[in-house]
């Protein structure tokens, strides 16, 4: 009977599983999809150091269910321990001061936290590197300036909050001086020329090549400084810096500094840090202005190494993080120029016993810009230097030809790995050269990319988040 009894059990199952069901359906019974639920959330990275306040940075959170497939369109909370270190808004983390903060992220039941350490040094405070990241990016063409528009500086010249467009314009090949421009923003990105700001009698200039923006008075107002070499061809009589100081919002007046020479660049910051800025000017006998605080500047060339070749680059940044200001220069590498970082100390001097030499780039050996940033996120500063030709090797290969743009890997510890090869394409001979660079998020994805300062060069390298870098062209 038992056996009779279950086979027929068995035989009744089968049965209802079989030909027709009530109703015409098949009668199969259907496999109940599984419903995923949300499991696991996870952060990346889940530690990271900023070593900018301008630096916004991306965390990514991801939602997992049981089976460990990535969900979408979870909804995720963010909050910071510490509002006062750093904010944070769909995963974008805005540092405000030096500290720490945890990030955290809620998706229903889930959380997770990421560890955020800000340490932007004060020695860059401040510098002219600092302030020359202008929170707009223009195509020069726009400004339809009568002269050069190389030496450009950012700077709110009316208080009203807006960033206006300073330029040290000059011409090439002529002795005379040309009237440098300042250029008003409307408040909307639109610019208009204004000479007003300067009561009638705007700065001058043969061939400015750098201009920088700092207060060098200390009255909470950013000034100017026109770094300008003069007549480009023998015999290379020079010329002299134009200092530019803003007396009240919309009002400037300015005075030539005696020393005469070929300036082809320089930077600003507060080399012996008695809380005022410094300038550091690039020639062929480079030298050191140093600031008695309300902006007059006595000439030092004691502070530099008697051994500094020719330069025609430099920065001022704190690379290493070490609360000092270290000096970066570049010149002509096939001339003998190499290509060098000072490092800052107490002395508020640079010697070449504390110096690092970086890797050369031929035949790309003129430096025309150095900034560092910290690329990897690993909490050190990187450094990415933007190049041209430096000498004639025949038709269509000749001096300021084509340009390269270099990246270089800090270990944390004053040396330097060539990350180039994690540019896909980074530039050649027929590649038009231009002066300046930007390192900073211009797409809004919380990592650093590398921007032509020019928006007219019409492409940009946008960080891929892996360490690598995609020439894109513009529209992005």
């Amino acid at each position: 009977m038992r056996q009779l009894t279950i086979s027929v059990a068995v035989m009744t199952l089968v049965g209802c599983g079989g030909d027709v069901a009530p109703g015409g359906g098949t009668g199969t019974t259907p496999t109940q999809p599984v419903v995923p639920v949300p499991t696991e959330l996870t952060l990346f990275p889940s530690t990271l150091t900023v070593t900018s306040l301008e630096q916004e940075v991306a965390i990514v959170a991801t939602v997992k269910d049981q089976s460990g497939s990535t969900m979408t369109g979870q909804q995720v909370v963010w909050s910071s321990s510490e509002g006062d270190v750093a904010t944070v808004s769909n995963g974008t983390v805005t540092p405000l001061a030096n500290g720490s903060s945890t990030i955290t992220a809620t998706s229903g039941s889930l959380t997770a936290n990421a560890s955020v350490v800000v340490v932007q040094s004060e020695a860059d405070e401040g510098s002219s590197y600092r302030n020359a990241r202008a929170d707009l990016w223009i195509d020069y063409r726009t400004l339809q300036s009568q002269g050069f528009n190389m030496a450009i500086a950012y700077i709110d010249a009316e208080g009203d909050g807006d960033t206006d467009v300073f330029l040290g314009t000059g011409e090439w090949l002529i002795e005379d001086e040309v009237d440098s421009e300042m250029h008003i923003n409307n408040g909307y990105g639109s610019f208009s020329l204004n000479q007003s700001v300067f009561g009638g009698s705007p700065p001058p200039a043969t061939h400015a090549r750098k201009s920088l923006t700092a207060d060098f008075n200390g009255d909470d107002l950013n000034d100017l400084l026109i770094l300008d070499h003069g007549y480009d061809a023998p015999p290379f009589p020079g010329s002299q810096p134009k200092l530019i100081i803003q007396d009240a919002p919309g009002s400037f007046s300015w005075s030539k500094l005696p020393d005469v020479g070929f300036h082809h660049g320089g930077a600003a910051g507060d080399i012996d840090q008695d809380g005022d800025i410094d300038i550091v000017v690039a020639d062929h006998r480079p030298f050191v202005y140093i600031n008695d605080g309300s902006g007059n500047f006595t000439r030092d060339a004691t502070r530099l190494d008697a051994s500094m070749p020719t330069i025609f680059t430099a920065e001022l940044i704190d690379v290493d993080m070490d609360g000092f200001i270290d000096l970066l220069v570049g010149g002509h590498e096939r001339e003998g120029s190499e290509t060098t970082i000072y490092w800052g100390s107490s002395t508020g001097s640079y010697r070449a016993s504390e110096k690092t030499v970086l890797l050369a780039a031929s035949p790309f050996g003129v430096v025309l810009d150095i900034d560092a940033e910290d690329i990897d996120r690993d909490g050190d500063r990187d450094l990415v230097l933007n190049r041209t030709r430096d000498g004639d090797d025949g038709d269509g290969l000749g001096f300021y030809v084509g340009r390269r743009t270099q990246l270089l890997l800090h270990d944390g510890n004053r040396g330097f790995t060539n990350g180039t090869g994690q540019i896909d394409d980074p530039g050649n001979d027929t590649d038009i050269w231009f002066p300046w660079i930007r390192l900073q998020d211009i797409d809004g994805d919380g990592d650093i990319d590398i921007v032509p300062d020019d928006k007219a060069v019409g492409y940009v390298y946008l960080n891929d988040g892996l360490g690598g870098f995609i020439r894109t062209p513009l529209p992005l």
